[in-house]
């Protein structure tokens, strides 16, 4: 009976503490690390998206300047015709990287800018008049007639989604390097 009251005597089997939740398991420090490099390169892209799409912005709003002086009366139809042409250019240069846009005047400049708006409205009707026509003694389109156009093509130009992305080569469109100027 002595081993019966020696089994009597022993205390009941303790199950061990269940682990705390601190430190985490190596899996979760990759995964945590993994979460954290994933949300970083998405800020960065982000933020590079917002900074490379900076002149396009810049030329939406200048536009909105140049016609509100047109519609004061500070500049004239001329001033607001080579305003207009010039901050196109430098939207499609700076903005998209169009390099095609550099060397571009008359009937080519016109056939960059529909190719963008995604009609033919700069090689015909009011749209003419950033072409060869402003240079003529008289220019047939007015602004009232041109506003419409140009604030549909500014708000069409899209930054291309990866960085150094040009836009597709266009029919018709020579690409090539020349000076940069306003015509």
């Amino acid at each position: 009976m002595a081993a019966v009251d020696g089994l009597q005597q022993l205390r009941d089997i303790h199950l061990p503490d269940a682990p705390g939740w601190w430190p985490p398991a190596p899996g979760w420090w990759l995964l945590a690390a993994l979460l954290l490099a994933g949300l970083a390169w998405l800020g960065w892209r982000l933020l590079e998206r917002r900074r490379r799409g900076r002149p396009l912005r810049w030329a939406r709003g200048a536009y909105e300047d140049i016609h509100r002086r047109w519609a004061d009366g500070t500049i004239g139809e001329r001033a607001y015709l080579d305003e207009t042409n010039e901050l196109i250019k430098r939207a499609l240069i700076h903005g998209l990287g169009e390099d095609a846009a550099r060397p571009a005047s008359g009937d080519e400049w016109l056939a960059l800018l529909d190719a963008h708006a995604g009609e033919p409205v700069f090689s015909t009707g009011p749209g003419r008049a950033l072409g060869d026509e402003r240079f003529r003694p008289t220019v047939t389109a007015t602004p009232e007639a041109l506003h419409p156009l140009v604030v549909r093509l500014l708000e069409r130009l899209r930054v291309p989604p990866q960085a150094g992305a040009r836009p597709a080569a266009r029919p018709g469109v020579r690409a090539g390097a020349g000076t940069e100027g306003a015509g």
